[in-house]
């Protein structure tokens, strides 16, 4: 009941009145409240109580699971509906071991390159993080934007799409594990983003790979030495 309270109570529930986009505004309406832990690792889903949560017909609301199929942010169970995919320790080194292997040669990149765009959109992110101490989801939204900002001044689409996905699962986390909420507008999460944004500015690309590697390395340790505490359905 507490679910059905939280969404029924939401202005932004898509209406019925445009078949066209319906699929697109549950599908964002869905993804966004897997991430944000409305719907919890190993929660069960249904069409038929989606259809009433959302207001709409079952249609939109299938073609929308599918597609979070797809995306891997839930799995089919045969002849019962679908299921919040539940997490594994070894997520973690996964999603840090690929961003490990892109972030510090993006960052490098534009370090190198030295472009004044890149430099200002970064320091633009960090400087919002710091004026949100307090409210998560806004707080995330600005790491998110420093972390893909170097995918998108080296003109990387695919690195982009990448990051954009495995930043999404780490923000999931980050709603999961009571712990991690003040970590994003932590001293060492804003000085690491500090000192990147510095080696940047210097167009040291050494500096700022390193860095950026040791970065991602925190981040991951804090998030293994959490992981117990994450809540299942």
């Amino acid at each position: 009941m507490e679910h059905r309270r939280a969404i029924l109570s939401d202005p932004a529930r898509p209406s019925p009145d445009r078949q066209l986009s319906l699929t697109d505004q549950v599908y964002e309406r869905l993804r966004r409240e897997v991430i944000e832990g409305v719907w919890r690792p190993g929660q069960v889903l249904l069409e038929p109580e989606l259809a009433t949560l959302y207001g709409v017909s079952k249609t939109p609301v299938r073609e929308a699971l599918r597609l979070l199929v797809q995306e891997e942010w839930i799995v089919i169970i045969p002849r019962k509906g679908y299921l919040v995919r539940p997490l594994r320790l070894g997520d973690i080194g996964e999603i840090f071991g690929l961003r490990g292997m892109i972030e510090p040669s993006l960052i490098a990149e534009i370090a190198r390159s030295g472009p004044s765009a890149a430099a200002a959109e970064l320091r633009e992110c960090l400087d919002e993080q710091m004026r949100l101490d307090g409210n998560l989801t806004a707080s995330l939204d600005a790491a998110r934007r420093f972390h893909l900002a170097p995918a998108k001044h080296a003109h990387n689409r695919r690195a982009e799409s990448i990051l954009e996905r495995l930043v999404a699962e780490v923000r999931r986390l980050h709603f999961l594990m009571p712990d991690l909420e003040s970590h994003i507008t932590s001293s060492a999460e804003i000085d690491a983003h500090r000192a990147i944004l510095a080696a940047v500015e210097a167009k040291d690309p050494e500096a700022a790979a390193t860095l950026m590697r040791e970065h991602l390395n925190e981040v991951a340790r804090t998030m293994v030495n959490g992981f117990s505490l994450v809540p299942m359905a």
